[in-house]
């Protein structure tokens, strides 16, 4: 069982796909902003860091990269398309959120954690 942290600011968002990854077998804990997210993974330290880059304490990518430096596998989960055609530094991968089902968020972090997907350098 892995640990995932999904940083997401819209409730019924972060449900589904909170609840697709927990059916699949994943360890879930959900943190609507940024400070939340940061003493989560500071206490828990999840193997995999679903984050989205509109946070209502403070912009998505500071936390990106604080998570990154740690050592984090970061997925950037947003709808800015310009941030997932070039994501910040230290993301694993960027998808965009309008086109990624629960299910594919839970493959892609499958993926990422089967060593099938390239690590940042």
């Amino acid at each position: 069982m892995s640990r995932v942290l999904l940083v997401e600011d819209d409730p019924e968002l972060a449900g589904v796909y909170a609840l697709k990854l927990r059916l699949d077998g994943h360890l879930v804990q959900v943190a609507a902003d940024a400070a939340s997210a940061a003493a989560v993974f500071q206490a828990e330290r999840p193997e995999v860091v679903c984050v989205d880059l509109w946070l209502p304490d403070r912009p998505g990518v500071e936390l990106v990269q604080r998570l990154a430096a740690a050592g984090a596998d970061v997925i950037l989960l947003t709808n800015d398309g310009a941030a997932v055609e070039n994501p910040p530094p230290g993301v694993a991968l960027a998808l965009l959120k309008v086109e990624t089902r629960p299910s594919q968020l839970s493959a892609t972090i499958a993926r990422l954690l089967a060593g099938r997907v390239p690590r940042p350098e």
